[in-house]
């Protein structure tokens, strides 16, 4: 399969899609089935299972299942599809799209999310049970100091955030690509991103707010905006600093909710 880029009317290079010609459907089916579903059973285990347990149990768990979730897109391309790695090099369209993308979204969010951390009004309950469920999960781990909380900003926004385009982008959007029309492999890879995120945010405002479903929205729609600046500049780098801008809204919204904020 071939997915061209066009622009200004003229067509370039193909997509680097890495994993067309693969062998069985029994093992493809296989690993899809892992990299579409396994971040949400991973956040599921660390983030509501091992919460009855000690603190420990849910950080291990975590570092564990997040090593296991980003080797095996290199581990899979590596040694069972034997494929050529195509690292494209970031381009300047590519951060500018992302970076237009993420600083409007990211200080979208950081400046309702501060507005609504400082003068909740209506949404007091809402933004009180988020900072209940933040503190809980925080203090435990000694992660609820400004300076931890900083550290852990950075880990997210620069860290976590490339290691989950190489993940959705790259790898489970890249098998989809080269096995089902763009348009269903972006909607299934986007939707099965979003997934796990409906879990994580139902824990910090409830299952039956309209909160997690708004928001859990907003994170389909991001990463079809991330996969397209990705298709359109065969490159994860803009993508990637998008959703690292995104993160530090989001988070710079967590750190107005510290007791010391």
């Amino acid at each position: 399969m071939t997915l061209f880029q066009k622009v200004s009317g003229k067509e370039r290079r193909p997509l680097s899609l890495p994993f067309k010609g693969t062998s069985t459907f029994r093992r493809d089916a296989s690993v899809l089935a892992f990299a579409l579903f396994f971040p949400t059973l991973l956040t599921w285990a660390y983030f509501i299972f091992g919460e009855r347990f000690a603190p420990s149990f849910s950080k291990y768990l975590f570092v564990a299942g997040k090593t296991l979730q980003f080797a095996f897109p290199a581990f899979i391309a590596t040694f069972v599809l034997q494929t050529r790695w195509l690292v494209r090099r970031p381009n300047r369209r590519g951060l500018a799209a992302g970076a237009i993308f993420g600083i409007v979204v990211g200080l979208a969010i950081f400046l309702i999310g501060g507005y609504l951390a400082k003068n909740p009004g209506a949404f007091a309950p809402l933004v009180e049970q988020a900072r209940g469920e933040l503190l809980g999960r925080l203090e435990p781990l000694g992660l609820a100091t400004p300076s931890a909380f900083i550290v852990l900003t950075l880990f997210y926004s620069v860290a976590h955030s490339g290691l989950e385009e190489y993940y959705w982008r790259w790898f489970t959007f890249g098998l989809l690509a080269a096995r089902l029309p763009y348009f269903a492999a972006t909607l299934l890879a986007n939707a099965a991103f979003a997934l796990h995120h409906i879990l994580l945010l139902g824990v910090y405002f409830g299952f039956d707010q309209p909160a997690t479903w708004i928001c859990s929205f907003g994170v389909f729609v991001g990463g079809l905006v991330w996969q397209e600046i990705y298709r359109r500049n065969d490159s994860i780098y803009g993508a990637w600093l998008s959703h690292g801008l995104i993160d530090a809204g989001i988070f710079a919204v967590g750190f107005l909710l510290l007791p010391t904020a």
